[in-house]
């Protein structure tokens, strides 16, 4: 059973409120709360103000890949365990589902939603797995090149993955999250191989630097509130051509690669690297989120919870109430999958105990370690 490293705990902390903000963000998305709520509204732009200051979740967990990723050796045993979780729950909940009469499957596609490698729902999994494979190659690159050559790197990707599609709506090409994941894992290498956490801003004490990134969090999201005032202002023109550039705001204003949302991100990473923290309790909590993720984002699931739970109305909403129900639903969400998750993990815990299973499991991990002629659980 792989153990979990011991790591700072800001990061382990900015992990737990990204996986929450993931969480608030899909009940407002798949509760069509900004489609409901009338346009312009003060609803409307009090969801989409939550929207643009959450935005952030997937960049941070991103960040944290590249910044840890980079100094790991690649192991099997990790992407082993992450197959494997992502089996036991596509067989657990889609079996509650279909034994339960809440789901209707075919023989076929039931037995393809329970597969170890149905990533129906789970992009991030998807281009994650991939970056993960090819991290080795990465960090190679990561540890060859000065700095001055990883500038250059860092400034290509960006053009490429970030400002070029943002300047051109995508015409030009259309950055996908796999691009997106390479950049900012290339980005959270450089803050931990130059130790910008200390580096960065050093003539300024801690607190200047704390209120630095914050502020620059605040204008950075007050920025893209603005491009949805002028996203609105636009479209209601009769120019086709400002309503296509409005439409085009519309669209990008929450995409993780718009530049606007990487600053953000940064400032957040970079104020979070200013605390040292060393708990056990948000290091236990954070060792949740990824089965919080994988639960609470299953079609079968976020189908049917979003209708239970009575946001999905259907229909325009003018409940002034409505975001303190998002919020409230969010955090109930939460709590269950992590504590699904936890049961999980004592359940898997107490099997490996058992000598036998451990024994097996090992066995079959250097097996796969021949199979690849991978050695010492690494490549080097």
């Amino acid at each position: 059973m792989i153990k979990r490293m011991n790591r700072e705990s800001n990061y382990e902390l900015l992990r737990i409120i990204a996986m929450f903000f993931i969480v608030l963000w899909h009940v407002i998305q798949h509760s069509y709360l900004i489609e409901n709520t009338p346009l312009g509204g003060v609803n409307n732009f009090l969801i989409n103000a939550i929207m643009f200051f959450i935005v952030i979740h997937v960049n941070l967990f991103l960040l944290i890949t590249g910044y840890y990723q980079s100094k790991s050796k690649f192991k099997l045993k990790k992407l082993i365990s992450l197959i494997f979780l992502i089996g036991f729950y596509n067989v657990l909940i889609n079996s509650i589902f279909k034994f339960c009469g809440l789901m209707k499957y075919s023989n076929l596609d039931y037995l393809l939603k329970i597969s170890f490698f149905n990533l129906d729902t789970y992009w991030y999994l998807k281009c994650y797995i991939i970056v993960f494979l090819l991290s080795p190659f990465f960090n190679l690159l990561i540890e060859k090149m000065n700095k001055k050559i990883y500038k250059r790197l860092l400034i290509s990707l960006i053009l490429a993955f970030s400002i070029i599609p943002f300047l051109t709506g995508n015409l030009f090409y259309e950055a996908d999250g796999l691009s997106q994941q390479i950049l900012l894992y290339f980005v959270g290498a450089y803050i931990r191989k130059y130790n910008l956490n200390k580096n960065l801003f050093s003539t300024l004490n801690i607190t200047q630097k704390r209120l630095l990134y914050l502020g620059s969090f605040l204008i950075f999201w007050i920025i893209n509130i603005s491009m949805y005032t002028v996203q609105i202002y636009l479209t209601s023109l009769n120019s086709d051509i400002l309503k296509y550039i409005g439409s085009c705001l519309g669209a990008y204003k929450c995409f993780y690669n718009n530049p606007i949302v990487i600053l953000q991100s940064l400032s957040i990473f970079l104020l979070f690297g200013t605390f040292k923290v060393k708990s056990k309790i948000i290091n236990r909590i954070s060792s949740l989120t990824l089965g919080i993720y994988l639960i609470h984002e299953m079609r079968c699931v976020y189908s049917h919870v979003y209708k239970w739970i009575g946001l999905d109305k259907g229909k325009i909403i003018y409940d002034k109430q409505i975001i303190l129900k998002a919020i409230f639903w969010a955090v109930i969400i939460f709590i269950v999958c992590a504590l699904i998750e936890y049961l999980r993990q004592l359940i898997v815990k107490f099997l490996f105990k058992i000598k036998t299973i451990d024994k097996k499991y090992n066995n079959f991990i250097d097996y796969l370690h021949r199979v690849f002629e991978i050695k010492n659980n690494s490549i080097s």
